[in-house]
């Protein structure tokens, strides 16, 4: 999406009322050293611990959760959190940036330690992985061009929508009988929409609004019904660590007690999207 400018820290809410795996991880495994750690492997947290950086997956182009501003920078609420993931474990934060469909396999290659990148967490990706507890909800929308005959979910079965191949979003729409038109991200799909080269594509509200707020013009209105699947999300990382498991979740649990989790959502979304406990 467009980094020209930062985004208002309120949105209004006025559009109404983020699997398969990937295999296309085309990088190089970095290595590490380190005791084992419960299941075999690399004690990743002693890794961390001993050289003083943290390593965390994310696509930087997903506004307002992690882009690149007008200056470059990497900046947005989910940037943030992994800022202070990265302080609670006492390292530097070492962002690799990396196209959605590639990303998650990219722990399997160690090109990382962490994804922050709002990852849903699934019965299949948990088979795989591990998942910190849920650090944010996602309300799921689809988007159809203004003019669309299309009005309600049921009439997605058959339609073309577009979605990057590896989301939870492709699989929801799968399921409501959608075609899946694969797309990079989210950007190159709301712009299929846009050019009425796909029917739908559905996503976080949250992305849908910041969207609108940039293209006041974009010519595209959301579906009334919320997708019908609840999704959470979490930090993702190999398996069988269960050390630095254990410290990410409590860092997250430690920013929601002292409100700065609930900060952070209000400052960049204007609501908090923190998950019930």
């Amino acid at each position: 999406m467009s980094s020209a400018s930062r985004p208002t820290r309120r949105l209004a809410l006025a559009l109404g009322g983020t699997s398969v795996l990937a295999v296309l991880a085309a990088c190089s495994s970095e290595g590490g050293s380190g005791s084992s750690d419960g299941g075999g492997g690399a004690d990743v947290l002693a890794r961390i611990q001993e050289s003083g950086t943290v390593r965390i997956g994310l696509e930087g182009t997903y506004r307002p959760y992690a882009f690149h501003d007008s200056s470059g920078e990497l900046v947005g609420f989910e940037k943030e959190i992994a800022d202070r993931i990265a302080e609670g474990l006492g390292a530097e934060p070492e962002y690799v940036e990396t196209e959605w469909d590639s990303l998650i396999a990219g722990l399997d290659v160690d090109r990382y330690d962490l994804v922050v990148n709002n990852v849903g967490i699934t019965p299949e990706r948990q088979e795989v992985y591990a998942f910190s507890e849920p650090y944010a909800r996602s309300i799921g929308r689809v988007a159809v061009p203004e003019d669309s005959e299309l009005q309600t979910l049921a009439e997605l079965e058959g339609a073309r929508a577009a979605q990057t191949a590896t989301s939870n979003w492709a699989a929801q729409m799968e399921g409501l009988g959608a075609e899946i038109v694969p797309v990079q991200g989210f950007a190159e799909a709301i712009e299929l929409v846009l050019q009425g080269r796909a029917d739908a594509t559905a996503n976080d509200l949250i992305s849908f609004q910041t969207y609108q707020e940039e293209h006041p013009e974009a010519s595209f209105r959301l579906l009334d019904e919320e997708l019908p699947d609840d999704t959470t999300v979490g930090v993702i990382m190999q398996q069988d660590q269960d050390a630095l498991l254990d410290e990410v979740n409590t860092i997250l649990e430690e920013m929601k007690q002292d409100g700065s989790l609930t900060a952070i959502y209000e400052e960049w979304v204007g609501q908090d999207i923190t998950p019930e406990s």
